[in-house]
């Protein structure tokens, strides 16, 4: 049953209030004005009489760094795994997987998954939540397939959670150009003129003047709601109470989206939020330091005496001339170390509760450090990072779910082009959702065992787990970045070393005096470039050689008297007389 445009409006106010008493907005709308930096950022750090500051704050912004290494732990996408059903292992069972896992691999190109993960491993920390909208798109050729949209977490309202911890209703609140929504729905009862109000202004308290959100940095037009639940999806605009568009939901597992939840103790929380004072209380710690520096710099100068030289003269070159018996004195402070002392123990207190660690930064703990002791100080940054990805695969996974199955749902049998490259190969076929999805929505997404690791660490760690056993070095090879095609890199080792026994084979017969084998590395010598050819014809077999006697028979034979016929057992196939096979034994 569809809802009415009071129902809609009153759904949209519940969920705006949800989050605004739970306390998680505030941190949401402070935590986006840091990160952002600038006026507003040392706003939200130091308070709103702290704007004459300006963007000259003289603090690191310890958040943003932290989150930045964070997310490019965190922002790649994990591979594509689809099981054979049943547990057949069949020829037809595995190609049909694997034609699943090309389809798959289609849709996040479309997607442009690649380049959304990052953001979303930006907002997943930040916000502590990550949110995708399940919608179509049209290729060059005009054929739809099924989009996982990302969207920005400062507009979205979730509802009611549940024990599940995956809500069944939300909503997208966002300013969008009048023109837009008159472009999109030329129904929409909104003026241009209702848009000239002044800048910030909305009922909705978390507009600004400065960066609205991520999709609307000039903050112009009119808020245009989206709420989406099981039945389908509201296109709204508050504040005229006009439904603009329903699209009915299709699909039977849920709404029209999956929501990433950082792990949290009993509320929606991003890592950094309860670091939010340890950061404003560090930036007026470096305020206090720069203005006690500057004091001391130009610090006040105490006379006991009198100045016979006049007035009292100040700056380089400066001569004064006193009293016998006068006294001077500039009073001394280590306030500025004590400062700097209480400044090192906050930023150690912030990366401990932002669990953001020295060594991202490429500063070493210690004065000394060994290997060991590294790995150790990494191995709680690591278990970070697998919750992370942890959060994100599950919410790839079930991506994938409602993908396939909006696909097979709306498009049934219509066949649809299939092109890309994967695993070192490139693809280009047609696929029928019916047929080739087949009710088959289970995909497994998988980070491998080095996916936290940079490159040093996989390539030292990779080959101890090589040189153990416990890898092969094709799993090795689909772990190491930049190895994009790897049948072509194995095809390619074979070769070399083929190519360098033979070689050295070669090598060996011509130091041993064999004259073919002499010329043959002369050959190589002059065209270093042919080896591959060169070597190719050494080792091809000849035809074994004839004895002169064989020789003189081929030719006697060969000549044969008028009117003689040939002996049947001497003639081949087409008539003539197969000597060869007479001398070898083969007839």
């Amino acid at each position: 049953m569809m809802l009415t445009a009071d129902e809609l409006s009153k759904r949209l106010e519940d969920l705006r209030g949800m989050h605004e008493h739970s306390g998680h907005w505030e941190y949401r709308d402070r935590m986006r004005d840091i990160l952002n930096g600038g006026p507003r950022g040392v706003a939200a750090l130091l308070g709103q009489q702290s704007n004459n500051f300006s963007e000259d704050l003289p603090a690191p912004n310890l958040i943003l760094s932290g989150l930045e290494h964070l997310a490019q732990k965190i922002g790649r996408v994990p591979d594509i795994k689809v099981d054979p059903l049943n547990d057949r292992d069949s020829d037809r069972a595995r190609k049909k997987a694997a034609k699943l896992e090309r389809i798959v691999h289609h849709y996040d190109k479309q997607a442009k998954l690649d380049k959304a993960l990052p953001q979303a491993s930006r907002w997943l920390p930040g916000y502590g939540f990550a949110v995708w909208v399940i919608t179509t798109k049209k290729d060059a050729n005009g054929n739809e397939y099924p989009l996982a949209q990302l969207r920005d977490p400062y507009d979205c309202f979730p509802g009611y959670y549940g024990p599940d911890q995956q809500p069944k209703e939300m909503a997208l609140i966002r300013l969008v150009p009048v023109e837009t929504i008159k472009a999109m729905y030329p129904q929409a009862k909104v003026d241009v003129e209702q848009a000239g109000q002044a800048p910030g202004y909305t009922r909705f308290k978390y507009t600004d003047a400065y960066s609205r959100s991520w999709e609307n940095g000039l903050a112009d037009g009119v808020e245009l709601a989206e709420y989406y639940d099981e039945e389908g999806t509201y296109i709204f605009l508050p504040d005229m109470k006009q439904i603009l568009d329903f699209i009915p939901n299709p699909l039977k597992s849920g709404p029209r989206f999956v929501i990433a939840k950082r792990y949290s103790f009993d509320r929606l929380q991003g890592q950094y939020d309860h670091v939010l004072g340890l950061m404003s209380t560090m930036a007026k710690i470096n305020v206090l330091s720069v203005i006690a520096m500057e004091d001391a710099v130009f610090t006040e100068t105490n006379i006991v005496g009198e100045i016979e030289s006049g007035n009292y003269k100040k700056g380089r070159n400066a001569i004064n001339y006193l009293a016998p018996g006068s006294q001077v004195s500039k009073p001394t402070s280590n306030l500025p170390y004590q400062m700097f002392q209480q400044i090192d123990r906050i930023e150690r207190q912030m990366r401990i509760g932002s669990n953001y660690p020295l060594t991202d930064d490429g500063i070493s703990p210690n004065s000394f450090a060994t290997g060991k002791g590294l790995q150790e100080l990494m191995s709680s940054v690591d278990l970070n990072v697998k919750e992370y990805q942890l959060v994100l695969r599950d919410a790839i996974e079930e991506l994938d779910s409602k993908r396939l199955e909006l696909d097979q749902v709306v498009y049934g049998k219509k066949r649809k082009p299939l092109a890309g490259y994967r695993n070192g190969s490139s693809f280009a076929e047609n696929y029928s959702p019916d047929t080739d999805i087949a009710n088959n929505f289970v995909t497994r997404r998988v980070y491998g065992v080095m996916a936290s690791f940079d490159e040093p660490t996989k390539i030292v760690s990779g080959l101890q787990l090589l040189q153990a056993g416990i890898l092969d070095t094709q799993t090795l090879q689909e772990n190491m970045d930049g190895l994009d095609n790897i049948p072509k890199i194995n095809e390619r080792i074979r070769s070399e070393k083929a190519e360098k026994v033979l070689f050295e084979t070669l090598l060996a017969q011509a130091q041993q005096g064999d004259p073919k084998a002499t010329m043959s590395v002369v050959e190589i010598y002059k065209s270093p470039d042919d080896m591959s050819e060169i070597l190719s014809k050494f080792y091809t077999a000849e035809e074994p050689a004839m004895s002169p006697e064989e020789e003189a028979l081929i030719q006697q034979l060969g000549q044969p008297q008028e009117g003689a016929i040939p002996p049947p057992a001497a003639q081949g196939a087409g008539g003539g007389v197969d000597i060869r096979s007479l001398l070898l034994g083969q007839g």
